[in-house]
């Protein structure tokens, strides 16, 4: 059912694309991509949880945030290697890489929860404001480094390491988090993408990068 979706939704946003012009369509195409990257994700853990016997709530914590950050940043380094400025912020690039990713993903947990009784509206607004939120702000993260990196051309691959591992980490430790049966934990967990949100706002505003990076 998930392929299903997935179809039902890249191929009008493949037509979107073409019809689209520069950088309009390069952020349509990084949208696109988070939702091959969902696929892709959803593929490995699976095949991961499968050979090696691990638990859902395990592959969460473990190899599922390093996997699914991996993959919705993958496309960014086109932009380590692309010589003129742009002219939106790379940060809004990853962002619509990791709000694709979302998107396929909530409709993958709603159809494994047809079956529940009573209306799933609420839920899914739940995990629009506080997962789907996540995903696009782990990803904005190294969209951060790699405009940090175009502008100061310092630390390359130091500063992209450690900002990608800071945002495994920030996913990894939300997933714990939302999953604690502690209702306080819970909670915190479902701040921590609105605290990620507000700061980057907040950067974008106080350091210009609406305006684009600069060249390499």
């Amino acid at each position: 059912m998930v392929d299903a979706a997935f179809l039902g939704m890249i191929f009008p946003l493949i037509f979107l694309i073409l019809m689209l012009k520069g950088e309009n369509r390069l952020l349509m195409a990084f949208f696109a991509w988070g939702l091959v990257a969902f696929m892709v994700s959803m593929t490995l853990n699976n095949w991961l949880a499968a050979g090696f016997q691990i638990t859902f709530r395990q592959l969460t914590v473990t190899w599922a945030p390093l996997i699914e950050e991996f993959l919705k940043s993958l496309p960014l380094l086109y932009f380590l290697l692309r010589s003129r400025s742009t002219r939106y912020s790379v940060i809004y690039f990853a962002m619509a890489s990791g709000i694709g990713f979302s998107i396929l993903e909530n409709f993958s947990y709603l159809l494994n929860l047809m079956e529940s009784v009573g209306s799933l509206a609420f839920y899914m607004v739940i995990r629009s404001l506080t997962t789907c939120l996540m995903h696009g702000m782990a990803s904005a993260i190294v969209g951060y480094g790699i405009s940090f990196i175009r502008q100061y051309r310092i630390m390359v691959f130091p500063l992209l390491f450690g900002l990608f591992t800071l945002s495994v980490t920030i996913h990894s430790l939300f997933n714990l988090y939302i999953n604690s049966e502690i209702l306080l934990v819970r909670l915190i967990a479902m701040v921590i993408p609105f605290i990620l949100y507000i700061l980057g706002l907040m950067l974008l505003e106080g350091e210009g990068l609406e305006d684009g990076g600069t060249a390499l």
